[in-house]
């Protein structure tokens, strides 16, 4: 992280004719072309307060351990756990689709089920190994889990669909704008 961290304050020093310079260093550096995949557990403020904060955590601990099996069998590397979140990067958007399907999968089958939604999407990004991500498709991945998607939903952008050779949804796509992202995406069925 020190070295990304580096590039980016090198940025705030330098002058308009370098930034450039500095900016495709850092994307021949840190630059991934990928797949995203972000879950979100639902019901956080609804369980704590009825179960308190242990039982919740108790919870985001068992996502952890049914999901990141997953994520690495399907190709992918856990890049972090946030709180009730979780960020994932495949090089191969349909395993990333499959993945989402075998964690939601393993978070419903439980007696008492995990609620989570799961975002995709795919594109160039900022990617630090095993520490973080930034850019669009981390964005729009988010905003997928987090914003639209219900309990239960895996939401996948138009272009993870277009890199996992799957044809456009019976129902077209939905678009949404959200925080100024002009989104296509759909349910993962």
């Amino acid at each position: 992280m020190q070295a990304f961290y580096a590039l980016i304050d090198r940025l705030e020093r330098c002058s308009e004719d370098e930034k450039k310079a500095h900016e495709e260093v850092l994307w021949a550096t840190f630059g991934l072309e990928a797949c995203v995949l972000a879950l979100d557990m639902s019901g956080f403020s609804r369980t704590v307060h009825a179960k308190g904060i242990v039982s919740y955590l108790a919870r985001i601990r068992r996502m952890q351990q049914l999901s990141s099996p997953v994520v690495v069998a399907h190709g992918g590397e856990v890049v972090k756990y946030t709180a009730d979140n979780l960020m994932a990067v495949f090089s191969d958007a349909a395993k990333a689709l499959q993945a989402a399907i075998a964690i939601r999968h393993a978070c419903i089958s439980l007696p008492e089920p995990l609620e989570v939604s799961i975002g995709l999407d795919v594109g160039r990004f900022l990617y630090v190994p095993h520490t973080d991500c930034f850019g669009d498709p981390v964005n729009v991945a988010f905003k997928l889990a987090e914003d639209i998607a219900g309990n239960g939903e895996i939401l996948a952008s138009s272009g993870v669909f277009a890199a996992a050779g799957l044809q456009v949804p019976a129902g077209g796509w939905s678009e949404s704008d959200i925080s100024g992202l002009d989104i296509a995406y759909a349910a993962v069925r």
